[in-house]
């Protein structure tokens, strides 16, 4: 079944009202699931709502959170998010660092003590906004192989890198350093498909393509997937004291903590802006017209298959699986918040 957007998010802020969310923040969390949605990020739409309820419900996130600034410089800011719903925290980071930049010509702001973020492109497409760089990374607890091993060792943790320029107005490459993020597992559990091979492990550490078994991803391109994560625990983590992997690993108990940080590059600083966005889409023009390897195929920029879908699910609304329908309607009955009408 398929649902309109606007009404899709009109039902997630009612959703996140009605758990404790003020206004403002009910609306943030919507827009950003709904983005997600939108470009075909299922994985990191409206299916984590029933997920996110529970922790408002449990204190793992913190619905009224004082997000505050505890150190700051010309360029850099740390932020302690007191457990707020990532997409407030990281929000909140990406202005600072755009703030920043536009005097510094660079913002850098970490966050600590935030929880699961969604979809990172989002916080990265803000700052393109402001014709800046954005680049954004969440670190998170162990729950990726390591190389050579079968247990969790690392975390599936992204990076999204967004500029301005190019045939849609920016080109962004936002992924995980696993083959399969988790949230794709729970998408392809509730669409019923079969996961790739060599995309995930049970937690017996067998190979499995089945997303009902499936409980460890495995690292992207093997040593080097396992490597970028590790090193991003070191960037963002360990350098605001606040490390995840190794007190997982010892058995040191943990909440549902992530850290991350967001970029701001003021392009302005450095060069003129209209000449690097003309760079960038001659650029990306220059990349579509190489022979493609199969006869009738075609060349696409990183972001380019999500503007698209997102240009369709405009036109035709967001399919929702009956599964997380029934998940959703469930939390809506709990809340007595009304279903969206469905095409």
């Amino acid at each position: 079944m398929n649902v309109c957007a606007n009404d899709l998010e009109i039902f997630s802020r009612e959703i996140f009202k009605r758990a404790g969310l003020s206004e403002e923040h009910a609306q943030t969390q919507a827009n950003i699931l709904v983005w997600a949605n939108l470009r075909g990020i299922d994985s990191h739409g409206v299916l984590r709502i029933p997920r996110y309820l529970g922790w408002l419900q449990k204190g793992i996130m913190n619905s009224v959170p004082n997000i505050s600034i505890t150190k700051q410089t010309p360029s850099s800011v740390l932020i302690d998010a007191d457990k707020a719903p990532g997409a407030l925290s990281m929000s909140f980071a990406m202005e600072q660092s755009i703030e920043k930049a536009q005097k510094a010509g660079i913002g850098w702001a970490f966050v600590k003590h935030t929880t699961h973020s969604g979809p990172v492109g989002y916080y990265a497409q803000l700052a393109v906004r402001e014709e800046m760089v954005g680049i954004v990374i969440v670190t998170s607890r162990p729950n990726m192989a390591y190389f050579g091993s079968k247990a969790a060792g690392v975390a599936t943790n992204p990076i999204a890198i967004a500029v301005p320029g190019g045939p849609d107005g920016s080109v962004m490459l936002d992924m995980a350093s696993s083959e399969l993020a988790i949230g794709k597992i729970k998408d392809a559990l509730a669409r019923e498909a079969v996961l790739p091979e060599g995309g995930a492990l049970t937690k017996e550490g067998r190979p499995t393509t089945d997303p009902a078994e499936a409980a460890i991803p495995m690292p992207l391109g093997g040593a080097k997937g396992s490597g970028l994560s590790l090193m991003f625990e070191t960037l963002v983590s360990l350098l605001i004291g606040n490390p995840l992997l190794e007190p997982a690993l010892a058995g040191r108990e943990q909440d549902h903590s992530q850290n991350g940080l967001a970029i701001a590059v003021n392009i302005s600083t450095f060069t003129d802006i209209d000449d690097y966005k003309k760079c960038m889409t001659a650029l990306a023009q220059a990349l579509k017209e190489l022979p493609p390897m199969k006869s009738g195929g075609e060349i696409f920029l990183p972001g380019e298959i999500e503007i698209r879908k997102l240009e369709e699910r405009r036109r035709v609304g967001i399919p929702i699986p009956t599964r997380i329908w029934n998940q959703l309607s469930a939390s809506a009955k709990t809340l007595n918040v009304p279903m969206p009408e469905t095409t």
